[in-house]
C-alpha cells in the first residue's frame, strides 16, 4: 500500500487528500446544530476515506458519502442550518476529486484543464445547493400543506424537463 502512496504525483495527493477531508468537513459541519458526531462516527468516515483514495472509481466513496448523510438524517432536529452549505461543498468537492483523480492511473499527472472543468461546474452545483437551502428556509415557517408538496414537485419536474430539453439542444446530433 505504501508503494501506491509514493507512486502519486501532488496533483494526485492533492485529490486524494480533497478526498479525505471533504467527508470529514461535512461530518464536522453539522458539530454547531446537532452537535459533535460520535468519535465511532468519525472513525468509520475516516476509515473509508482512506479507502476511497485507495479506489477512487469504487462505491468505498458513496459509502463514505452515504455515511455522512446518515449522521446528518439521524438526528432530531428540522432546523435547516447554513451549516448544510459547509457539508454539501465537503461532499460535492470530496466527489469532484475522486471524479477526477480516476481519470486515470495514480501516476498520471492531473490535468489542469479536467481540473479546471470539474471546478467550474462544482461550483455551479454550490450554487445550486445554497439556491435549494434558500427555499429550504423560506418554506421553513410555512404550515405543513399537501400544496407546498404538490407545487414543489410541479417545480422539480418543471426543471428536469428544462434541463433534459437544453441538454438536448446543445448536444450535436448524429448524421443518419
Amino acid at each position: 500500500m505504501i508503494s501506491i502512496w509514493r507512486s502519486w504525483t501532488a496533483g494526485q495527493w492533492v485529490l486524494r487528500v480533497v478526498m479525505v477531508a471533504g467527508p470529514l468537513v461535512a461530518l464536522f459541519a453539522r458539530t454547531p446544530s446537532l452537535g459533535a458526531p460520535p468519535a465511532w462516527g468519525v472513525l468509520i468516515v475516516l476509515v473509508l476515506g482512506v479507502g476511497w483514495t485507495l479506489l477512487p472509481e469504487s462505491v468505498v466513496g458513496a459509502v463514505a458519502l452515504l455515511a455522512v448523510g446518515f449522521s446528518w438524517a439521524s438526528s432530531d432536529t428540522t432546523e435547516v442550518s447554513v451549516w448544510v452549505l459547509v457539508a454539501a461543498s465537503g461532499l460535492l468537492a470530496a466527489h469532484l476529486a475522486a471524479l477526477v483523480a480516476s481519470y486515470g492511473p495514480p501516476r498520471l499527472p492531473v490535468d489542469p484543464g479536467v481540473t479546471r472543468l470539474w471546478a467550474l461546474r462544482g461550483a455551479g452545483l454550490s450554487g445550486t445547493a445554497a439556491a435549494v437551502w434558500l427555499v429550504a428556509r423560506a418554506v421553513a415557517d410555512l404550515p405543513d400543506s399537501p400544496t407546498i408538496w404538490i407545487l414543489g414537485l410541479v417545480v422539480a419536474l418543471s426543471v428536469v424537463v428544462v434541463a433534459a430539453g437544453a441538454i438536448q439542444v446543445a448536444s450535436p446530433q448524429e448524421d443518419r
